[in-house]
């Protein structure tokens, strides 16, 4: 017998078995890279922070939304491409974008359509503040400038819109597809036409800048795009009726910049309001101390039951059966703590234009030291500083006069 040929045969024999026992323990490696994308904004510190977004951004098609005073951009990023980021250098943090619904902080249950007469003011509310004051001393909020981060605004025969922009990814329009923004706009800015109402500051240059969808859920990525628009188009003054449960660091530095720009932030302080009042239950943004926090009170200057409290709170304006512009071109009655700070952001307009030298800082601390205490002595939960008057905000006596 040859060994020697026999030994080749079984050789050969085991490679053809072999050679199919290994294809069928052959499995090809499947890709399972989460290709889905989440949005979010990242911070960066220097260029090369800047770089590894940038880097990131051109692998796919991005929406990349590059802030304009800030080291801050909004990015789609896969769950690896977002780790992968958060280790390199010069990224400082990286912040989910959250979308909360009902942040439009009036309510919905209690719009009811009303009729008004030529010249009426809204309801009982510019009365209580003695708004009539600043029109007998012939100032109407001419050349301020004033942002309604809110719904949009829609085109009414008694407002007057400077301009605007959409931040909401469905539309490019700014008109309101929900009605809570061109509410607040005719608290504060409604014409002197004798058509109807008479805002508080009607000759205001009222911006529409649409951060909220048609049921009123906004995001904080267009939260802070709406305040970085504030700051690149020189605003005055910023009016947020909205509220989210929870704050947001990358919103947070925004509020900060258009702070320190010379801005006067304005926020609603939520509906969120217990009977007892016994925890703190402002929301944000009125909770950043960027901003003025705004309760409402109703026509016994009692505070209303929904109306946030808590130690933020700073100041206290009518917020209960307030008469204002509709959406479909007619008038409404509302109330909400959204309700309540447009008529801040009104009479901080009128000081504006009666004190144009003063800054925004001395505008809030004159509307803290003029307000009328409501509720404890001195600041409380329930009412801030007070009500907010204009009793000793205009003339020889004021407040702002020597500033």
């Amino acid at each position: 017998m040859n060994f020697k040929n026999s030994k080749l045969k079984l050789t050969a024999l085991i490679a053809t078995i072999a050679i199919p026992l290994t294809l069928s323990l052959y499995v090809p490696t499947m890709n399972t890279t989460d290709t889905t994308t989440q949005r979010y904004i990242v911070s960066y510190s220097n260029d090369q922070g800047k770089e590894q977004i940038a880097q990131v951004a051109d692998q796919s098609t991005n929406d990349l939304h590059a802030f304009n005073h800030l080291n801050m951009v909004a990015v789609n990023l896969t769950n690896d491409q977002k780790n992968d980021l958060a280790t390199q250098s010069g990224i400082t943090s990286i912040e989910q974008n959250t979308t909360y619904t009902s942040a439009a902080q009036a309510f919905g249950g209690n719009i009811k359509t009303v009729n008004v007469k030529g010249n009426e003011q809204a309801s009982w509310g510019y009365g209580t503040i003695d708004a009539q004051m600043a029109s007998d001393s012939g100032y109407t909020g001419k050349g301020v400038k004033i942002a309604i981060l809110d719904t949009g605004i829609s085109a009414h025969s008694e407002l007057n819109i400077a301009g605007g922009v959409s931040e909401v990814g469905y539309t490019q329009s700014y008109a309101d597809d929900n009605g809570h923004g061109t509410f607040v706009a005719g608290v504060i800015g409604a014409q002197s036409n004798g058509k109807g109402l008479v805002g508080e500051a009607p000759d205001a240059q009222i911006y529409a800048v649409k951060i909220l969808d048609s049921k009123g859920n906004g995001s904080t990525e267009d939260l802070a795009k709406g305040v970085d628009w504030a700051i690149q188009n020189h605003m005055d003054i910023v009016n947020m009726s909205i509220a989210f449960p929870e704050d947001s660091p990358a919103v947070e530095q925004v509020l900060a910049s258009a702070d320190q720009n010379g801005i006067l932030l304005i926020a609603a302080a939520g509906n969120k309001g217990t009977a007892s009042a016994a925890t703190d239950t402002v929301q944000y943004p009125a909770k950043s101390s960027h901003v003025i926090a705004v309760a409402a009170i109703d026509d016994n200057l009692q505070r209303a039951d929904f109306s946030s409290s808590g130690s933020d709170i700073e100041l206290t304006a009518p917020g209960v059966d307030i008469v204002s512009t509709s959406s479909n071109g007619k008038y409404e009655l509302r109330s909400g703590t959204s309700v309540a700070a447009p008529f801040v952001t009104g009479m901080a307009a009128i000081l504006k234009q009666a004190y144009p030298g003063s800054t925004n800082a001395q505008i809030r601390q004159a509307l803290n030291q003029g307000s009328i205490d409501l509720g404890a002595a001195g600041q409380d939960n329930l009412y801030g500083n007070g009500m907010i008057s204009f009793q000793h905000l205009l003339g020889k006596t004021s407040i702002l006069a020597s500033k």
